[in-house]
């Protein structure tokens, strides 16, 4: 099992210093490595209008320039075979070109050590950390050329701005590098820096084992993240066969945040709206700030701890909202949203003169708004995450129907957007339409554990007419 433990650090002002300088480096080493990968991947590229058949358009010697065909082993490696010697050893040739294409972390890697030849300032920094630079590189340029289990990819790498990197990462750290100092104050020793303090709130738990270490800036100062393992527990998920009394449905919305199915109606927060106004008025006096002045940077630094205390503000409500959830209930039943497709810009109206014509996206932007406020997606992930702790289950719905169907009798009452009550003119059903869909969402997903053919409102809907259809027969 992989957990992720987060401290404030409280390094002294030589180690700000230092690991400020450190950020930057890695930064900049970030960008150069990127912008080789990008040159070499746009240097290889043809456009299909001008790709011949039989030939490269360009050139052989271009696409591997200064790219060398080997790479010599300096050391032996350090894993070893059964009678205990490396399986690979000093002098062993290894290519950086296989199949026409470069190996290109063995490359970036290799090439580490002409960059600390021509840059001495890299040579303060940790091998490992400027190693760990490279891995991100790779990372991010194979989301970009290779598609993920749904056939997508991710976009064209963009290059780091000063705001924009903020982290690097030690690949190994153990336990002991919490330790005391002479003050018996907690510390964590990272190579190359010293015994940084740092607020040991929460203990490492027994047999756990500190794998990695990531430092990272935010608005209130530096944190680091420990990846901490123990592969003796397992990752376990929890197989509950949902029932009318274990369960409930969950609706969520702008409306009431969430209305469940046993008649609970929980009010939107909106800790962003609460905390807007307060926001202009430092962007305000942002904007007639002197940009980079030490006023304007002041002023940045309000600007971010508002922003995470808004964000923080909101995942402590989000948490202790699923713990509530869960504490009278086993399995919990929740819509699949597409929170992309609901923020979703409304489409263009051209007129017929070509002029453009309105489409409602002013109010569009003020929907969109509260719906980033709300946060519905790392909700999501939030009840996942507690109810793998303790030990439950979240299953999701199809969300298609749930809002214009009776939850008794699944015959459709349609209503728009504004209508706020569910009322069924078929058997009478009369009740808050967030309320009726809390419990057509609890019905909906009984009814889908229980049988292999009904896996949406649509579905049961065509279940109930057959059945019908039989008992009239």
């Amino acid at each position: 099992m992989l957990l992720k433990y987060k401290y404030k650090l409280k390094p002294q002002k030589s180690q700000t210093v230092i690991i400020a300088n450190w950020l930057e480096l890695a930064r900049k080493q970030y960008n150069y490595r990127l912008a080789e990968r990008l040159n070499w991947f746009e240097a290889t590229r043809t456009p299909v209008n001008a790709c011949p058949l039989n030939v490269s358009v360009v050139p052989v010697e271009r696409i591997y320039q200064n790219i060398p065909e080997f790479r010599i082993q300096a050391r032996d490696g350090r894993k070893k075979d059964g009678n205990g010697n490396p399986v690979t050893k000093k002098g062993d040739r290894h290519p950086n070109i296989i199949n026409g294409y470069v190996v290109w972390e063995t490359v970036q890697l290799a090439d580490l050590v002409q960059t600390k030849k021509l840059f001495p300032e890299y040579k303060s920094m940790h091998s490992q950390v400027l190693q760990d630079v490279i891995q991100r590189v790779q990372t991010t340029m194979d989301n970009f050329t290779k598609p993920d289990k749904n056939g997508k990819t991710s976009g064209r790498p963009k290059f780091k701005g000063k705001h924009y990197y903020n982290s690097f990462s030690y690949p190994q750290l153990s336990n002991t590098n919490i330790v005391k100092n002479a003050n018996g104050r907690y510390c964590i020793n990272l190579p190359k820096i010293g015994l940084v303090p740092f607020v040991y709130n929460r203990a490492i738990p027994g047999g756990f084992k500190v794998k990695t270490g990531t430092v990272i800036r935010e608005a209130d100062g530096w944190y680091i993240s420990l990846t901490i393992e123990d592969k003796t527990v397992p990752i376990e998920v929890a197989e509950i066969q949902p029932t009318l009394e274990n369960s409930k449905g969950i609706d969520l919305g702008l409306f009431y945040y969430a209305v469940t199915s046993d008649g609970e109606f929980i009010n939107v927060p909106k800790f962003f709206r609460k905390s807007e106004h307060r926001l202009s008025r430092l962007q305000v006096r942002l904007a007639k700030k002197q940009k980079h002045s030490k006023a304007w940077k002041v002023l940045k630094g309000k600007i971010a701890k508002l922003h995470q205390l808004i964000a923080r503000q909101r995942l402590d409500w989000q948490f202790k909202l699923a713990y509530h959830l869960f504490s009278d209930c086993q399995v919990i039943f929740l819509e699949e949203l597409q929170i992309a497709s609901l923020v979703r810009r409304c489409k263009a109206k051209l007129g017929n003169n070509g002029q453009f014509l309105p489409n409602g996206q002013s109010a569009k932007s003020g929907l969109n708004k509260s719906l980033q406020d709300a946060a519905f997606g790392k909700f999501v992930q939030v009840l996942e995450y507690v109810a793998w702790k303790l030990g439950k289950r979240i299953i999701k719905v199809d969300p298609k129907g749930t809002s214009q169907h009776c939850w008794e009798c699944l015959s459709k009452v349609p209503k728009s957007l504004s209508e706020r009550w569910h009322s069924c003119p078929k058997c009478g059903q009369e009740l808050d339409r967030d309320y009726n869909s809390a419990l057509l969402i609890q019905k909906i997903g009984l009814l889908s554990t229980q049988r292999e053919d009904i896996t949406s409102v649509k579905t049961a809907v065509r279940a109930s007419l057959a059945e019908e259809s039989r008992v009239v027969a």
